[in-house]
C-alpha cells in the first residue's frame, strides 16, 4: 500500500471520528433542564427582556432632559441689502468709521449653543419617575412571561408523559385484543363460535389500532409543541426523560390571596401602572406653570472675506401659556381617565387571582379524589379482563363480554392518566397563581441537555438576570 493510500485512509478515519452528530451522544432532557432551556431560548422570554433594556434606555433620556445641552450650528445666508456681522454699538459721540461694523450681503455664521431647563413645572423630576417605573412594569412582564413559561412546559411535559402511558395502554390493549381474535377464530373453526362473534373483534381491533395511531400522531403534535415553547431550532426530536411516579399526594402550597397580590407580577405591574399615571396626571397638570430656560450662545459671523467677528449672548427665557384652545386640560382629563381606567383593570386582576387560588384549589381536592378512584376503577378492569377472557375460553360468555372489559380497562386507565395529569397541571396551576414559580437550580437541572447551566444557582427569577 502506498503512502498515498495510507494517508486518505487515516483523512477518512479522521473525518468520522471528528464528525459530531456520528460520535456525540444526544442529549437527553429532564423537566428541570427543559426549563432552563427555555428560559434561555425562548423568543417572546427574549423579547420581554429586550424590553426591559428599552425602558433602561428611556430612564438614561430622561435624566438627560435635565442636563444642560450644547449644540453647534452654522449656515449662509445671502441678503438683498448689506447686512452688519455685528450689532451696531455706539458708545460715544460723534461716532467714527472705526466703530460701523462690516456690512456684507454674503453672511456665513457659526455658533456654539447652550441650554438648561431650570424649571419646568416639575416635569422634569416626574419625566425621571414615569420612566423607572416603565422600567419596573417591564421587569414585572418580564417574570409573568417567565412564570407563563415555566407553567406551559411544565404542563406540556406533563401531558407528553400522559401521552406515552395512554400509547403503553393501547398497545396493550391491541395485544389483548389481537390474542382474544386469534381465540374466536379457533372457536369459529372448531364450531363454537358464530362468525358474528369474529366479525365483533375485528371491528374492535381495528378500533384500537386507530387508537393507538391517534396517540402516536398527538404524540409527535405535542413534541412540536414543546420544541416551540422552549425555543428548540434543531429540525430533531430531542430526547425527553419522564418521571415515571405518581403525582405525589399530600398538602401543597396553600392558597394566600394577600401573598399572592405580594409576589404576582402582573399585580405589581398593575400597581406600577397606577402609579405612572398619577405622575402623568401631575405632569400634564404642571404644563399650565411657566417653562424657564437658561440659555446662551457663543460664535461669529464673516463675509466673502472669511474674517469673523465674534459676538456671545447669555441670558434667561420664561414660557408661560396663556391661551391654547383648551389642550392642556384635554391632556389632564385624558390621563386622568386612563388614570380610572388602570384602577379598574388592577381592580379586574385582584378578583382573577382570587378566582384562580380558588380553581386551583379546588382542581387539587378534585384530582385526588378521581385518581383514588381510578386506581380501583383500573384494578378493577384488569381482574375483569382476567376472568371475562377465561370464561371465554370455557365457553361460560360472550365474545361481546370479553371486549367490553377491554373496554372498560383503556377507559379506566385513560381516566387515571387524566386524572395525575390534572393533579400535577393543577400543582403547578396554585404556584402560578401565588406568583412562587422558580426555574430550578443547575443541581436541579442535573447539568443535562444544552440549556442547563446558565444563570446564577438558586437566584430568584424575580431578579432581572442578563
Amino acid at each position: 500500500m502506498t503512502w498515498i493510500a495510507r494517508l486518505f485512509i487515516v483523512s477518512a478515519l479522521a473525518a468520522v471520528v471528528l464528525v459530531p452528530g456520528t460520535t456525540m451522544a444526544q442529549e437527553s432532557f429532564t423537566l428541570p433542564s427543559l426549563l432552563a432551556y427555555a428560559a434561555k431560548h425562548n423568543p417572546a422570554l427574549r423579547m420581554a427582556q429586550r424590553n426591559v433594556e428599552i425602558e433602561g434606555e428611556g430612564i438614561r433620556a430622561a435624566q438627560a432632559d435635565r442636563m444642560p445641552r450644547i449644540d453647534l450650528t452654522g449656515g449662509y445666508t445671502r441678503y438683498r441689502y448689506p447686512a452688519p456681522l455685528t450689532p451696531i454699538v455706539i458708545t460715544s459721540l460723534p461716532m467714527l468709521a472705526s466703530d460701523l461694523p462690516d456690512f456684507e450681503k454674503n453672511v456665513y455664521d457659526g455658533f456654539a449653543t447652550f441650554s438648561v431647563p431650570l424649571f419646568k413645572g416639575g416635569r422634569l423630576m416626574r419625566g425621571v419617575a414615569i420612566a423607572e417605573l416603565k422600567r419596573s412594569m417591564a421587569r414585572d412582564f418580564h417574570t409573568r412571561n417567565l412564570h407563563e413559561l415555566i407553567y406551559n412546559v411544565t404542563a406540556v411535559y406533563y401531558k407528553l408523559a400522559q401521552l406515552h402511558e395512554l400509547l403503553r395502554a393501547s398497545e396493550a390493549q391491541v395485544k389483548g385484543l389481537e390474542s382474544h381474535r386469534r381465540d374466536v377464530e379457533l372457536a369459529l373453526k372448531a364450531g363454537t363460535a358464530p362468525k358474528l362473534d369474529l366479525l365483533k373483534a375485528d371491528t374492535e381491533l381495528g378500533a384500537a389500532i386507530e387508537r393507538k395511531i391517534q396517540t402516536r400522531n398527538a404524540i409527535t403534535n405535542t413534541r412540536e409543541l414543546l420544541k416551540t415553547l422552549i425555543g428548540m431550532d434543531d429540525p430533531g426530536d430531542p430526547i425527553i426523560v419522564f418521571d415515571d411516579s405518581p403525582p405525589p399526594g399530600g398538602s401543597v402550597a396553600k392558597a394566600d390571596l394577600e401573598g399572592a397580590l405580594a409576589a404576582r407580577p402582573d399585580y405589581r405591574a398593575a400597581q406600577s401602572k397606577v402609579k405612572m399615571l398619577e405622575e402623568r396626571v401631575a405632569s400634564a397638570q404642571g404644563k399650565r406653570l411657566p417653562d424657564i430656560y437658561g440659555a446662551g450662545d457663543y460664535g461669529g459671523k464673516a463675509g466673502d472675506r472669511m474674517s469673523f467677528r465674534e459676538n456671545w449672548s447669555v441670558g434667561v427665557r420664561l414660557f408661560l401659556p396663556i391661551f391654547d384652545f383648551g389642550r392642556i386640560g384635554a391632556e389632564i382629563d385624558r390621563e386622568r381617565l386612563e388614570l380610572m381606567k388602570a384602577k379598574e383593570e388592577q381592580r379586574a386582576l385582584r378578583l382573577t387571582i382570587a378566582r384562580e387560588l380558588k380553581e386551583a384549589e379546588t382542581s387539587i381536592l378534585d384530582a385526588d379524589e378521581r385518581i383514588a378512584v381510578s386506581e380501583k376503577a383500573v384494578l378493577s378492569a384488569k381482574e375483569q379482563v382476567r376472568v371475562e377472557d377465561l370464561r371465554y375460553r370455557s365457553g361460560d360468555n360472550t365474545s361481546t363480554d370479553v371486549i367490553n372489559a377491554e373496554t372498560a380497562l383503556i377507559r379506566s386507565r385513560a381516566d387515571l392518566f387524566q386524572a395525575r395529569f390534572d393533579r400535577r397541571v393543577a400543582v403547578a396551576s396554585i404556584s402560578k397563581a401565588m406568583g412562587t414559580m422558580d426555574l430550578p437550580t443547575q443541581a436541579q437541572a442535573g447539568g443535562k441537555g444544552p440549556g442547563a447551566g446558565g444563570g446564577a444557582p438558586g437566584r430568584p427569577m424575580t431578579e432581572e438576570v442578563k
